[in-house]
């Protein structure tokens, strides 16, 4: 069970530290985005369990590409449950009477909630109590606009606090969010230069005005641009190598690993037609340096297939126990693993195929020293 009733009508959830979802976020450059993102991976674990236990659906994350690129820009975290979209909004702060919701979740169209849940979180006691809940139409209608903040607040007195008959107010209610204004398109060309202006913005909701911000955040490929640019990371994209252009860094194999036995090389099935390149890359003083390996190959119409290699730049041997991994970047889900063993001359995953455009993220680990790099297919 994840949940325990110190209070039968406002349910405590455990939220136990979770070290691998801490991992996910400590490559993040910004303090209060890793500390933000670690929050919401924590707390939303415990939400999915929750949901599931008293409706006995499985509750997932929105938006489903890339959602921790919104945490890390708005405080909220929604959820989809079946057709319905629940936004929990967390407050670390004791005793908080008020529900402070930020306006993206109430004035961008595509991102209005069915419901709209106050959530109190304190990690080091390992508890989250939601407190509240209320609907769009309410916190439109009747919460108080701060334009400094951009929040609609509703006080405790405002919210339904007896979470008893949430459930049965799910399966009943036939919800109408308010009536709210359409966001400008942003042409590309304006978009582009908002992303740039945003990436060295301190606080980016507050650069612009909000008619802007929120037709940016609305678009999931802007917001992707944004945040990746913000932490410096741009994700390799694979397409460009097929016309033979080239991040700085990724190199002929020729040029980096002179010595190594073509061996290796023919564990990667060659064709004429696969592109490699590698880089260069080191994880601590102690591991040494590696060389990270790719392969791209046209297989068939939208389908590219991709191979992963690890070698060692300058010894004769990987270390013992250096894990070459690949994710799903979204949704941080591993999908392959290996792990060197004594007297590896290198390690790879089995060999992958996907569409253009398909993201996908190459982790190597050695103890608590990782690297991480994002690709697009």
């Amino acid at each position: 069970m994840s949940v325990v009733f110190d209070n039968p009508v406002q349910p405590m959830l455990a939220i136990p530290p979770d070290l691998a979802a801490w991992q996910q976020c400590v490559t993040l450059p910004d303090p209060t985005d890793r500390w933000r993102t670690y929050l919401h991976r924590l707390v939303g674990a415990a939400l999915q369990a929750w949901m599931q236990e008293e409706s006995g659906q499985s509750a997932q994350f929105w938006p489903s590409n890339h959602p921790a690129d919104v945490w890390q820009l708005v405080d909220g975290l929604a959820l989809t449950l079946g057709v319905q979209r629940i936004v929990v909004v967390l407050s670390e702060t004791i005793d908080a009477a008020t529900l402070q919701v930020p306006q993206e979740w109430v004035d961008i169209p595509d991102w209005v909630a069915d419901y709209y849940l106050a959530a109190h979180v304190d990690v080091d006691e390992q508890r989250l109590v939601l407190w509240g809940y209320t609907t769009h139409a309410q916190v439109k209608t009747q919460g108080t606009y701060a334009a400094s903040e951009r929040t609609y607040t509703l006080s405790d007195t405002d919210l339904i606090q007896d979470f008893s008959v949430f459930w049965v107010a799910q399966q009943l209610e036939q919800l109408q969010p308010a009536a709210i204004a359409a966001l400008p398109l942003l042409p590309t060309a304006q978009a582009e230069q908002l992303v740039e202006r945003l990436t060295r913005a301190a606080t980016p909701r507050f650069e612009i005005p909000f008619e802007q911000w929120g037709a940016l955040l609305s678009d999931g490929r802007w917001r992707r641009q944004l945040v990746q640019q913000r932490q410096g990371r741009v994700p390799v994209d694979l397409g460009r190598w097929v016309s033979q252009v080239f991040e700085p860094g990724w190199r002929s194999l020729e040029s980096l690993l002179p010595q190594t036995s073509s061996l290796a090389f023919r564990a990667a099935v060659m064709s004429s037609e696969m592109i490699s390149r590698g880089k260069r890359i080191g994880l601590n003083a102690a591991s040494g340096e590696f060389v990270l390996v790719l392969r791209i190959e046209p297989v068939e119409e939208n389908r590219r297939r991709i191979q992963v290699q690890l070698f060692p730049a300058d010894a004769a041997v990987l270390p013992a126990r250096v894990t070459l991994a690949l994710d799903l970047p979204e949704t941080a889900e591993r999908l392959q693993t290996v792990q060197a063993e004594a007297h590896d001359n290198f390690i790879q995953l089995p060999s992958f195929r996907c569409p253009p455009g398909q993201g996908f993220r190459v982790s190597v680990q050695l103890a608590d020293a990782i690297f991480l790099e994002d690709f697009v297919s």
